[in-house]
């Protein structure tokens, strides 16, 4: 589906999206968006997706905070995955 969801992007934005797979359990969805806002939202096996909590999340690299956290789960994922 997001193969397709590529195909039909201008090639600018399609060079944004970057698509990746992991083997590993799934615990949240995060969504890192400019690199300071941060989305994440935990899996819940028996929630539907509306029924799980979103968490937005600003960084605020001038106190400690959820983001820093979010962020190195995010990067740490990301560089154990591979590319689609």
């Amino acid at each position: 589906m997001l193969n397709r969801l590529t195909a039909n992007l201008t090639p600018q934005a399609a060079e944004l999206l970057e698509l990746r797979v992991y083997d590993e359990t799934i615990r949240f969805n995060i969504l890192i968006v400019g690199w300071t806002t941060c989305v994440v939202q935990p899996y819940l096996p028996q929630a539907r997706g509306v029924d799980s909590p979103t968490i937005v999340i600003n960084d605020n690299t001038a106190a400690d905070g959820l983001f820093p956290v979010f962020d190195q789960v995010f990067t740490s994922m990301r560089e154990r995955s591979s590319s689609v």
